[in-house]
């Protein structure tokens, strides 16, 4: 199992970008298909086995998660001092145990897209 870090990279931007714009199309569930099409075309792009196209696209969620805890932490301290630490940490603390749900749908996006692509993994 290969971690092709140029598709994850572009899958962290798809799903920023198509979870936008379906959550601002379809609020409620539009950001869950936006995730799950960047998790698609993730898989898609790893190609290989059902499970290579899943981590990928789950590492690729996960990518989001943390590096939106980063930004919050930084921009946090950044404005309200040590208060804002306290509280972004608070607050990055539940979005990386919230962004599990996004993990496991852009995983599943994955695994669909490699499964649509149906190119055997080169041994």
């Amino acid at each position: 199992m290969e971690i092709n870090w140029g598709a994850v990279i572009i899958g962290f931007i798809l799903s920023i970008v198509l979870g936008a714009i379906f959550a601002a199309i379809i609020p409620g569930a539009g950001a869950l298909l936006g995730w799950l099409l960047a998790g698609m075309v993730v898989g898609y792009m790893v190609g290989g086995t059902a499970g290579n196209g899943a981590v990928n696209g789950a590492i690729s969620g996960i990518f989001g998660a943390i590096v939106l805890s980063i930004l919050l932490l930084l921009f946090g301290t950044l404005i309200l001092g040590l208060i804002g630490f306290a509280a972004a940490t608070a607050s990055s603390l539940i979005l990386i145990l919230g962004s599990l749900g996004v993990l496991i749908i852009m995983a599943v996006g994955g695994l669909i897209g490699a499964l649509i692509k149906g190119e055997p993994e080169a041994a």
